[in-house]
């Protein structure tokens, strides 16, 4: 994959760059917000137990919180809390060592991009404010009334099909140097293995399991 003169640093999002995993945060304080809709929200344990038992997948699962918690909620109110959202996400829930790696690799030169299967709507102003040149995550679909629907639009940033979506990225925007990618998580894998210089961060033990002997390096962020 090298062959270009800017190299491409490529950043996971939650467990990554943040301490914690920024989708059920945004849902949770949404839920805080707008109390009214938590009786909404009691299905959503029982929901799990079909993705845990191996019946449903991570897309599923995931559109399935979206509809619950924000189905049928217009942009404006998304707007809102996603504003006060990501001032507590750069305030408290960055990892130090996250900000030091962009800064690191802004100061280089390098193109960076931010990869998450968290959604569009507040990943992209977040990516934004963190200072990113691009963003792969995600999409949520909306209705005529402007409103979210709670269905995934195009592919599930996540696993395999993320590798497939960093790909397609990078051939259409025209990258060609070297590429570094940073992931906690082992859904990651796929990545780690096909960029020129993976890293893995604070890595879950599955992740741990997964590169044993591989080489592939780890760092610990705080």
């Amino acid at each position: 994959m090298t062959g270009g003169s800017t190299a491409i640093a490529v950043f996971d999002l939650d467990g990554t760059l943040t301490r914690r995993d920024t989708y059920l945060a945004y849902l949770l304080g949404f839920l805080r917000r707008r109390p009214g809709r938590w009786f909404r929200a009691l299905v959503l344990p029982a929901a799990t137990i079909p993705y845990y038992l191996g019946m449903r997948d991570n897309t599923w699962l995931k559109a399935t919180f979206l509809k619950t918690v924000l189905g049928g909620v217009s942009r404006g109110e998304i707007d809102a809390w996603t504003e006060r959202f990501i001032g507590h996400l750069l305030a408290a829930e960055i990892r130090a060592g996250a900000r030091r790696a962009l800064d690191r690799h802004r100061r280089a030169g390098d193109t960076l991009i931010l990869a998450t299967a968290s959604f569009d709507f507040y990943v992209e102003p977040l990516a934004e404010r963190l200072g990113m040149d691009g963003v792969i995550c995600t999409k949520a679909g909306w209705d005529d009334h402007d409103r979210l629907t709670g269905e995934i639009v195009g592919d599930n940033c996540h696993g395999a099909r993320k590798l497939r979506l960093v790909q397609a990225y990078l051939q259409a925007s025209g990258h060609d140097g070297s590429v570094t990618f940073y992931s906690d998580h082992h859904s990651d894998e796929h990545l780690l293995r096909y960029v020129d210089s993976p890293i893995t961060v604070n890595p879950t033990a599955r992740l741990r399991r997964a590169i044993a002997g591989s080489g592939i390096p780890m760092v610990d962020w705080r």
